[in-house]
């Protein structure tokens, strides 16, 4: 790979807390054109490395590099306006009577309110994404009415607003059902064949919500590194069998995963 390429570049990364080691010698490089699953059991330290790619928490030790850019010799505040962050958090931090237009606006803003009136501009870019997310249905509705899913999928169009080299999804599809979760799902692939399409980093504890749109996933265990590389040769049922302490057998079938315990011992 080109070191034009690098996205993210970790190396030995400590970070620790109250005498608890919660990341332990994490090393992790992703390339342009790769999509990332980060999974692991609930403590494993995902949040804690997101938080740290996004500049919000510093390591105990180790160097970080994101989008070329040298943590430490870098303005953050610079840096995070090519991140765009979905989480649960931010769901509960959008102003409940903001209709969809609206909310997208926002995002391209950087900002939480509407303060001004938006520009044609904006209001061109605000319906190019949500054609291109599939969400020209919510662009009138109240954020407050729509369902758990319908905001997902707008969050994730506000993601795009901004134009940011690297989206981080936090368990989009927690709290949904099947068919929200599908919804989302989509959503997410149709950012992904975008023709400027960012690097996707996803969280998960289901491995049934990784789809074919992620190439690479970092296996994590007790704040470290179990597995790491392309997803076929990573999310094994060896693997998340060492992940889990637990007999489970991992399966790949019509472009989506599977995993469930095993009942006759064999892999």
């Amino acid at each position: 790979m080109n070191a034009r390429d690098e996205i993210i570049a970790l190396k030995d990364i400590t970070f620790e807390r109250e005498n608890r080691r919660i990341l332990d010698s994490i090393s992790w490089t992703v390339h342009r054109g790769e999509n990332w699953v980060l999974y692991g059991p609930n403590g494993a330290g995902k949040t804690t490395l997101l938080n740290i790619l996004c500049g919000y928490l510093w390591p105990t030790d180790g160097e970080v590099r994101v989008l070329r850019q040298r943590f430490g010799a870098v303005d953050l505040s610079q840096l995070r306006r090519r991140i765009a962050f979905v989480s649960e958090p931010l769901v509960r931090m959008i102003r409940p009577e903001l209709v969809g237009a609206e909310v997208l606006i926002t995002g391209g803003r950087a900002h939480l309110n509407l303060f001004e009136p938006p520009t044609s501009a904006e209001l061109r870019h605000v319906v190019e994404t949500a054609v291109e997310t599939h969400t020209e249905d919510l662009l009138e509705k109240p954020f407050g009415a729509m369902s758990t899913g319908e905001r997902q999928r707008l969050i994730i169009a506000r993601a795009l607003m901004r134009k940011p080299d690297i989206v981080i999804l936090d368990e989009p599809c927690a709290g949904l059902d099947l068919a929200g979760r599908e919804f989302v799902l989509h959503t997410i692939e149709l950012v992904s064949r975008r023709r400027d399409a960012p690097t996707l980093l996803l969280t998960t504890h289901h491995v049934e919500e990784i789809t074919e749109v992620f190439t690479h996933a970092l296996l994590l265990r007790a704040g470290r590194v179990l597995a790491s590389g392309p997803i076929h040769a990573t999310l094994t049922s060896q693997h998340l069998s060492e992940l889990f302490d637990l007999p489970i057998r991992v399966a790949f079938r019509h472009g989506r995963w599977s995993a469930f315990l095993k009942r006759d011992g064999a892999l």
